[in-house]
């Protein structure tokens, strides 16, 4: 809402529309806004976003940070570096402190999974809340989809321990 008020704002001062940038740009630093009053209201919506707004970004971040530190530890106290999952071989792991749903996921497929891939080979998402169990479609080409960090793992050690 504070973004709709903001572009009405300055389209009606500057009879023209303002930049995608210039928008962001007062958004993140209302004191930007030549109007004081219309700055403290963008500020106050900006803060009490419950969706968006800061301190849920900051949220975010430490959650997602617990649970890389989680699988790290989850790497380190079984001495893993490299592991198949369901007879797959899994170079790297993305850890997500999200829900999968379509659209992130495509998100993520563009903006980073691909892109492992092409570097490192196959690999695992874990999205620690779930996922939407059909964006599991590109294990035969090399990214699997968890909710939880794999139990049936297998290791070169534990392989050749077999033969």
């Amino acid at each position: 809402m504070a973004r709709i008020v903001l572009e009405r704002f300055l389209q009606e001062k500057e009879q023209a529309i303002p930049s995608k940038t210039l928008i962001n740009s007062m958004l993140r630093d209302p004191s930007q806004i030549p109007d004081g009053v219309l700055a403290n209201q963008v500020y106050q919506c900006t803060v009490n976003d419950c969706c968006y707004g800061p301190l849920v970004d900051c949220i975010k971040h430490a959650i997602g940070h617990e649970h890389e530190v989680l699988l790290r530890e989850m790497l380190l106290e079984k001495n893993l570096s490299f592991i198949a999952v369901e007879g797959h071989i899994i170079h790297w792991i993305e850890s997500k402190a999200s829900f999968g749903d379509e659209s992130s996921h495509q998100a993520y497929l563009q903006d980073q999974f691909w892109s492992y891939w092409n570097r490192f080979g196959p690999g695992l998402v874990i999205y620690w809340y779930g996922f939407i169990e059909e964006l599991d479609c590109h294990r035969e080409r090399g990214i699997l989809l968890k909710d939880c960090f794999p139990t049936d793992i297998v290791t070169l050690r534990h392989s050749m321990a077999q033969r």
